[in-house]
């Protein structure tokens, strides 16, 4: 999901991209690995903000979030 500011539409230069990738094979990926596999994988000179959830955590976190919450009010699903 691509979510935050530029998914709202409301971006500036210098906004970062807000991506949820959610997938269950980041299942028994500690924190760190999740975060040093995320920014391995991203490609592109423009900051990004990557959080990798699995769908049960996703779930959780849709439950228990207002950020989350809140974001899916706009985010925009990529695939």
């Amino acid at each position: 999901y691509l979510f935050g500011s530029i998914a709202r539409g409301d971006s500036l230069d210098v906004s970062d991209i807000d991506l949820l990738v959610v997938s269950p094979s980041v299942h028994g990926l500690r924190k760190d690995e999740r975060i040093s596999l995320a920014y391995r994988a991203w490609k592109f000179e423009k900051a990004a903000d990557i959080f990798l959830l699995t769908p049960e955590e996703f779930k959780r976190a849709l439950e228990h979030s207002v950020v989350l919450r809140d974001a899916s009010r706009y985010w925009i699903k990529i695939l």
